[in-house]
């Protein structure tokens, strides 16, 4: 997994790369199948707009968020993604679900069954 972080108009701490770091990597729990992730962080007048994309195997995912606090409009982005991978783990999980299931019906009761004589 690979972490690219842009900025524009903007000094990259390393307090913000370990919260962008740290925060992305949970996500990477939810799907295995994560590849890189790029993330840019733009300061305009009193505005931090955050742009995450998320790029998997065959899969990208895209996010925006911005806040008056950069912080706030990270986790802003970040939860869009979760929720965006989440939603493709759960139909990933039910395709497989539906090809292996086998329905059960119940036997037919002794009364049910008609004897020819």
């Amino acid at each position: 997994m690979r972490i690219e972080i842009t900025t524009k108009s903007l000094d990259l701490t390393q307090t913000i790369r370990d919260h962008v770091e740290t925060r992305l990597n949970k996500i990477t729990k939810y799907f295995d199948g994560v590849i890189d992730f790029h993330v840019i962080l733009r300061a305009e007048r009193f505005i931090h707009r955050i742009e995450i994309t998320v790029h998997g195997q065959g899969f990208d995912f895209f996010s925006e968020g911005h806040a008056v606090d950069l912080y706030a409009a990270f986790d802003m982005a970040a939860e869009k993604i979760e929720r965006q991978v989440r939603k493709l783990k759960e139909k990933i999980r039910q395709k497989r679900g539906r090809k292996g299931t086998l329905v059960e019906r119940p036997a037919p009761a002794a009364d049910d069954l008609i004897e020819e004589a």
